[in-house]
């Protein structure tokens, strides 16, 4: 697991530095808005990354458990994200929706990142 880990932990690393590189870049073009959407997905990367790292703290070497716990949170916290899109769109707030909407597309792309690499069924 310690390749398919440190290849996963590294996907998240450059996800966050791209974020942010862009989010600079956006700023710097007065697109604060857009910066501020690429910060939102930079967190999405970072809060994962804390997940998994606490996946391995708490789980020790048991690596099915280890991917079992991430997995688990990968399902459960995106929820609230689905949530409050819903309620977003009902009231038609698409600023939120939007917002929303970052936040579902970076975890969908975690997941598949994150299966990609276990060599899991997508």
């Amino acid at each position: 697991m310690d390749e398919q880990k440190q290849k996963f932990e590294s996907y998240l690393v450059e996800q966050i530095a791209a974020c942010r590189q862009r989010s600079k870049l956006l700023a710097e073009d007065g697109r604060m808005d857009e910066g501020n959407f690429e910060k939102i997905r930079a967190n999405i990367y970072e809060i994962f990354k804390t997940i998994f790292s606490a996946a391995e703290r708490v789980c020790g070497k048991d690596d099915v458990a280890v991917r079992r716990f991430f997995m688990e949170k990968v399902e459960q916290i995106p929820t609230s994200w689905t949530a409050a899109y819903e309620a977003a769109q009902q009231n038609g707030d698409v600023e939120r929706m939007h917002m929303e909407r970052i936040k579902l597309d970076a975890i969908r792309e975690i997941r598949y990142m994150y299966r990609q690499i276990w060599g899991e069924a997508i």
